[in-house]
């Protein structure tokens, strides 16, 4: 793959997961009850802690618009990679394997069932990888270059310090 390419699949990726993930970030920090009752009832119905909800919440509302702008790329799908993990497999995959139809075939049930927040995992897993590409902010700053000089700096100290056995 070209790098114009590489650069257009993940320009198309951030606006794609941006588009999709405003509206739900923003129905849940500035919908009815905002943010402290959706983490409310993700930690009643689901168990998971208070603050969860509340980072998912936020995460889904900043990491949107970050993402189409290409700052911070790679940490913002990292952490919406969390936030969709646990909204599959947490959340969504237990509801859907809650009532099988008779019949029916369990897999197909459940996939429908997460299709969504999979989908949306995969392509920010995809971003963690890749990073913003070249028209994004974090190219125009030189954030992934940075980024990239500090783990190459502290993959060479770090093999320095090997200790011989």
């Amino acid at each position: 793959m070209s790098r114009l390419t590489s650069d257009a699949a993940a320009l198309i990726l951030r606006i794609a997961a941006g588009a999709i993930f405003l509206p739900h970030g923003w129905s849940k920090v500035f919908g009815e009850g905002g943010a402290a009752a959706f983490a409310t009832d993700i930690s009643a119905n689901y168990g998971l802690p208070l603050f969860l909800g509340h980072l998912a919440a936020w995460t889904e509302v900043v990491g949107a618009v970050l993402l189409v702008v290409g700052l911070l790329t790679r940490l913002d799908a990292l952490l919406l990679s969390g936030t969709m993990f646990v909204a599959a497999f947490v959340v969504q995959l237990p509801d859907a394997l809650y009532e099988v139809p008779p019949g029916s075939i369990k897999f197909f049930v459940a996939m429908r069932g997460i299709e969504l927040p999979l989908a949306l995992l995969a392509i920010c897993l995809s971003l963690v990888l890749t990073g913003g590409g070249r028209a994004s902010l974090d190219h125009a700053l030189g954030l992934d270059e940075r980024a990239r000089r500090l783990v190459s700096r502290k993959s060479v100290v770090s093999s320095e310090l090997k200790i011989e056995t």
